[in-house]
């Protein structure tokens, strides 16, 4: 990803793909959430442990750089650590307002899917993509192919990554799970 890219919305690339939109699609198909029973998935990550405040270092969500106007940097690292934060938050946050307003139907959930052999990794230094091509940002050095090769041997193929969501989302309740 470029250094601070902006969408044609006037949004930083990272938030707006991350967390704006499925903010917007849970607002906008909310309305047709079954009342007898439904859930709200929210993808985050671990990285979330990372999103700092700008030029601190601190821990935490900057509200000043939500779209990347204090601080961007790492080739978006910190913006996707950011995106993954606000939906945590995000998720959090609406299981309060649900449960304060009686709304028992409703479980909201985040999680992390684990290690996904995405593109995510494709302007990093592990530099391939989920097809198992080198990117054209990081280039073919001996070293990093042998690092990107240690990293993709351990980590979940694409075809496995969705898993999670896709028992959270469909299947009878499952046990331990709460946003509570």
């Amino acid at each position: 990803m470029r250094e601070g890219e902006v969408t044609v919305d006037g949004f930083e690339r990272t938030f707006q793909t991350n967390h704006l939109a499925p903010f917007l699609l849970t607002a906008l198909l909310f309305p047709l959430l079954d009342r007898n029973g439904s859930r709200v998935v929210n993808v985050s990550s671990y990285a979330h442990e990372f999103a700092t405040l700008a030029g601190s270092g601190k821990r935490g969500l900057d509200v000043n750089n939500l779209n990347g106007e204090a601080e961007y940097s790492g080739l978006g690292w910190p913006a996707y650590c950011r995106s993954k934060l606000e939906n945590i938050l995000f998720t959090q946050e609406m299981q309060r307002q649900a449960d304060a307003a009686g709304m028992d139907w409703l479980t909201v959930v985040a999680l992390h899917p684990g290690r996904v052999a995405t593109d995510i990794w494709r302007t990093t230094y592990f530099g391939i993509d989920s097809r198992g091509q080198r990117s054209q940002e990081t280039g073919g050095r001996s070293i990093q192919s042998f690092v990107s090769n240690a990293f993709y041997d351990n980590v979940l193929p694409v075809e496995e990554g969705a898993n999670t969501q896709v028992m959270l989302a469909a299947s009878g309740e499952p046990r331990g799970v709460s946003a509570k």
